[in-house]
C-alpha cells in the first residue's frame, strides 16, 4: 500500500510539472504585453489629383489650412498647392535633396528638410527667402537614408523631425537647444514623411517601403495603422475635423485624399 501511495504521489507530481511547463508554453507563445500596434484602421480613397510637381516628397498645410506645401526631389524648389493639386505658387528658394517642409505659425515661416546636408533651412513664409539654416547633429551610415520629414508641434514649440533609416530616428528640435529628445524607431521598413496633429496629440508616420501609415502617441507608440495600396508615400497631412488624410505620392507625382472608415 504503501509502495503504492508513493507511485500516486509521483504521477501526480509529473501531471503537475506537465501542466506547468504548458502553461510556461503558452505565456512564451502570448506574452501579455506583445508590441503590437493596438488598431487595424482603413482608408477610403475619395480622390486623386495629378501634380506639377516632379517627385513631390513632404507635406504641410498651409497659413490657416487654407492651402498645402510640398517640395520636390527633383527640382529641389518649393510649391504651394490648392487641396486640389493645382500650384498656387512657386518659391523661389532653390535647395539640396529637398525631404519635408512644415509651416511654423508661431514665427509664420517655413522650414524644410535637406537630406544629404543633414540641415534644416527656415525660409521666409511669403518671399521664400532663406532666413538661416542649422545643422542636425545625426550620425548615419548611409547619405540617401538621412533627414526626410519635418513637423511642428504648436504644443511644445518644437519641430519633429524624422531620420529615414540607419538609424531610423524620431528627433524632437528646438532652436534655443538643438535636439532635445531622440527615438529610435522601429516598426517600419523606412519612415518618409510625419505630420503633427496638435489639436489632437498624434504623430501620423508613412513608411514608404512599408506601404502604411500609422498614427502614433507622441513617444512614436503605434496607436492604429493603415494599408496604403502604393510605395513611395513621402508626406502626409491630417484634417480630422474634416475626416480628411492627404498624401503625396513621389514616383506617380499625385496627391490621394482619403477619408478615415468609422
Amino acid at each position: 500500500m504503501k509502495h503504492l501511495a508513493y507511485k500516486t504521489k509521483i504521477a501526480g507530481l509529473f501531471i503537475l510539472a506537465l501542466v506547468f511547463l504548458q502553461g510556461c508554453k503558452k505565456n512564451d507563445d502570448n506574452p501579455p504585453n506583445p508590441d503590437l500596434p493596438v488598431m487595424k484602421g482603413e482608408l477610403e480613397l475619395i480622390n486623386e489629383f495629378n501634380l506639377d510637381v516632379s517627385e513631390p516628397s513632404g507635406l504641410s498645410f498651409g497659413k490657416d489650412g487654407t492651402s498645402l506645401f510640398t517640395v520636390s526631389d527633383n527640382t529641389n524648389k518649393v510649391y504651394e498647392l490648392s487641396f486640389e493639386g493645382e500650384i498656387i505658387r512657386e518659391l523661389e528658394y532653390t535647395g539640396t535633396d529637398l525631404e519635408g517642409i512644415t509651416y511654423n505659425p508661431d514665427d509664420d515661416v517655413l522650414a524644410i528638410v535637406e537630406e544629404r546636408d543633414r540641415q534644416m533651412v527656415i525660409l521666409d513664409y511669403e518671399s521664400g527667402e532663406e532666413i538661416e539654416r542649422f545643422d542636425i547633429d545625426v550620425k548615419v551610415g548611409t547619405d540617401n537614408k538621412g533627414l526626410e520629414g519635418i513637423s511642428w508641434n504648436s504644443n511644445n514649440h518644437a519641430y519633429y523631425i524624422l531620420n529615414e533609416d540607419d538609424p531610423a530616428l524620431l528627433m524632437i528640435w528646438k532652436k534655443t537647444s538643438g535636439i532635445i529628445s531622440e527615438i529610435n524607431l522601429n516598426f517600419a521598413g523606412d519612415y518618409s514623411g510625419i505630420f503633427v496633429e496638435s489639436n489632437h496629440a498624434n504623430l501620423w508616420i508613412v513608411s514608404d517601403e512599408s506601404k502604411m501609415l500609422y498614427r502614433c502617441d507622441y513617444s512614436a507608440k503605434v496607436l492604429e495603422q493603415f494599408e496604403l495600396d502604393f510605395s513611395k508615400a513621402e508626406g502626409i497631412v491630417v484634417d480630422s475635423d474634416q475626416n480628411r488624410v492627404y498624401i503625396v505620392n513621389d514616383k506617380l507625382s499625385k496627391l490621394f485624399v482619403y477619408k478615415i472608415k468609422k
